[in-house]
């Protein structure tokens, strides 16, 4: 490969694809979703017989036992809601740690002291507080997850989360007691679980390095009670938010509530054994893992509302029902109860999307979106129990088996009704675009184009293989006047005998080359050479008047914000961060490698790299979009990013041939980006092309 300007020489970058990325798991994450199945089997140990245990081996009462785990499910429910606000305050990865803090300190608590004495109050306090443990670690890392992943992979993303955590709460986590229990006895499983938390929330925490996480995600002039507050005023500000919350609440109330009542019914009214009912409660997850997978494509093609409302609330009523009916029909059949519980467990699968929908039924608050999610997810947990326990002991078990059929019912109808904003909807469905969208304002903006009529957005293709859209600031997003003006202003500082003309003369002629440094090129003509007295008067010049943002840009940004994961890479000062949030772009951008910031400049494909690295993401699914070749298109490329060339700024009026060949696309506005992207999907610069350039 050729030296590029400034004596940068780009990276021999070689990629690698993980078993991670080839299963469609975000590779950055990728020890988390491990570590994370890890924590969950540890936590899902006790689910299947923690009842049984405080029933039989320490003669708790049934009404008791039932409060316990409310009390445990209240915690849960405040810890879940906590978990996005502390995340967007503290970052997620420390909000992790606290919970697994809290998780190993009160089960400590809990096994040491409260259960050798057999002290109910002192169980009733440790386990409660213990249940604000495994939210914070677990939902934290959701957070993280949707804050690291672009839009257009978080379904996959959430279906591993969701995977990893029924996969062991409490799938093999009720396989490992099924088989410790007969070994070790009740007591000794429970600390086994101690040492499995213990484990894998480390593994999370000292093996996942992706970036995102480390730090707050909330601006910084957010104020903690006003992050706090705003997760919960969501939920009645904005209906829909609040009516999802519902649906997630219901989502897995009947599970919680099954673990409490269900084992004494199978065993004691069926007349299965306890080995027998933790067997069912495998069968019952495993397929609930599977079907996490499955019905987060499902969603992708029929709809993420409509596979909420047919297949999780729907189809939740019938299997709930039948979890009682049917062996109450057959008796002690094993063959057939795992069915019913497989069938269970897949429609309760049915409500994955509604982690995709959420987010996307407030695109502008997506943190107090999620914090809203994992709300409804922890008061699941105390939802479920209390159902039991306050209709068990009066009404019986049918009749709690028929409040979780008829609450799935309500939780269908709420779902049908959680449609998409109409400018969410439109970056997803090229059809409903409409003006007032900001897809439809995007489209406004292009009847100027080449074809004398807007270029239609278009649904993102299955091969779609772009994450991340990295863009230069000058000349892409701002008017690169505000550098041209500002470095004439340096020139007439250091030189008031420079001609104006003369200037521009340079200015011009550096422009038509596309190559090597207009800095360098300036500071020879008019400063003696002296580079760095240039760039530093210069930059007290340096500003972004409002005027400054091209038109197409934060229609744009918000259209492509829908499905891409957006980040920047200029040698810009760090004013414009100021000036993007002024103009209402910032918002968009959750990937900012500024030279000031990196320690590098551009060309340097360090800088590149930073923010490959920053948002987790392999160059080979990375565009990027700048408007020279020697400090944009070349260094990309040479990372094995695909480019594209904005004919606008300091970009050539009139390209050659030879140059019009060097990147993978050009475009004179971002409003033909879209269709650009669109193209690109699956297609990759050859080795040797890139050897050759």
């Amino acid at each position: 490969m050729p030296v590029v300007a400034d004596g940068y020489k780009p990276v021999n970058y070689v990629e690698t694809h993980t078993w991670a990325d080839r299963l469609g798991m975000p590779g950055p994450l990728r020890w988390g979703f491990v570590g994370l199945l890890i924590f969950m089997i540890g936590d899902g140990v006790e689910s299947g017989y923690l009842a049984l245990f405080l029933e039989k081996d320490r003669g708790i009462d049934a009404t008791n036992v039932a409060v316990m785990i409310t009390v445990y499910g209240v915690a849960a429910g405040v810890a879940a809601w906590a978990s996005g606000a502390l995340s967007d305050l503290f970052g997620p990865r420390k909000v992790m740690w606290g919970g697994l803090s809290i998780w190993v300190v009160f089960q400590v608590l809990l096994l040491g002291i409260a259960l050798p004495i057999n002290n109910y109050p002192l169980m009733l306090v440790t386990y409660g507080f213990r249940g604000l443990g495994y939210p914070l670690f677990a939902y934290g890392f959701l957070v993280w997850i949707a804050a690291s992943t672009p839009q257009n992979r978080l379904g996959s993303a959430v279906g591993w989360y969701w995977f990893a955590f029924t996969g062991g709460l409490p799938t093999l986590g009720a396989l490992l007691a099924s088989v410790s229990i007969p070994l070790v006895g009740s007591l000794a499983t429970l600390w086994l679980a101690l040492g499995i938390v213990t484990a894998g929330g480390l593994f999370v925490l000292l093996a996942v390095h992706e970036r995102t996480g480390f730090s707050r995600l909330a601006p910084p002039e957010q104020k903690p009670m006003a992050t706090l507050a705003a997760s919960l005023t969501i939920l009645y500000q904005r209906p829909k938010i609040g009516a999802g919350a519902f649906v997630r609440a219901v989502n897995t109330s009947s599970q919680y509530g099954f673990l409490v009542a269900l084992p004494v019914f199978f065993t004691d009214t069926i007349g299965f054994s306890r080995p027998d009912w933790l067997h069912i409660v495998f069968v019952m997850f495993l397929s609930n893992i599977i079907f996490n997978l499955a019905f987060g494509i499902i969603g992708d093609r029929v709809g993420w509302r409509q596979t909420v409302t047919w297949f999780g609330g729907i189809g939740c009523a019938i299997a709930t029902l039948s979890m009682y009916y049917v062996p109450l029909a057959v008796g002690p059949n094993m063959l057939v109860c795992m069915l019913v519980s497989v069938f269970y467990g897949a429609v309760l699968a049915g409500f994955v999307p509604l982690s995709a929908l959420m987010p996307s039924l407030a695109p502008d608050a997506k943190g107090a979106a999620m914090s809203a999610l994992n709300f409804g997810a922890g008061i699941s947990a105390f939802l479920g129990p209390l159902v039991v326990a306050v209709c068990l002991k009066p009404f019986g078990l049918a009749a709690v088996m028929w409040v979780y059929a008829v609450l799935y019912l309500i939780a269908a109808v709420l779902a049908w009704n959680l449609k998409l904003p109409k400018d969410v909807e439109a970056g997803m469905v090229a059809e409903r675009a409409e003006q007032g969208s900001p897809i439809g304002r995007l489209a406004g903006l292009a009847g100027g184009s080449l074809l004398g009529h807007p270029p239609a957005m278009r649904v993102p293709r299955e091969d779609d293989d772009v994450d991340l859209v990295l863009f230069d600031l000058g000349g892409t997003i701002y008017d690169d006047d505000c550098y041209a003006k500002a470095l004439w202003a340096a020139v007439h500082e250091i030189n008031p005998s420079a001609e104006e003309h003369d200037f521009w003369a340079t200015y011009d002629a550096q422009r038509d080359r596309n190559s090597g440094s207009l800095r360098t090129a300036v500071a020879d003509a008019f400063a003696g050479g002296d580079r760095a007295l240039l760039s530093e008067t210069a930059a007290r010049h340096w500003d972004y008047p409002t005027d400054a943002l091209y038109p197409d840009v934060a229609p744009t940004l918000a259209a492509l914000s829908t499905h891409y994961k957006l980040g920047l890479v200029a040698n810009s000062r760090e004013n414009v961060l100021d000036a993007m949030a002024r103009d209402g772009i910032a918002q968009y951008i959750s990937v900012i490698a500024l030279a000031p910031r990196v320690g590098f400049e551009k060309p340097d494909p360090r800088i590149f790299q930073h923010a490959l690295t920053e948002a987790g993401i392999l160059p080979s699914r990375a565009v990027f979009v700048g408007n020279r070749l020697d400090t944009d298109i070349r260094p990309a490329r040479s990372l094995g990013m695909r480019t594209v060339w904005m004919l606008r700024g300091e970009a050539p009026p009139a390209p050659t041939a030879t140059q019009l060949d060097e990147p993978d696309a050009v475009i004179t506005s971002l409003i033909g980006l879209p269709l650009v992207l669109n193209r690109l999907a699956g297609v990759r610069p050859a080795p040797a092309e890139l050897a050759a350039r």
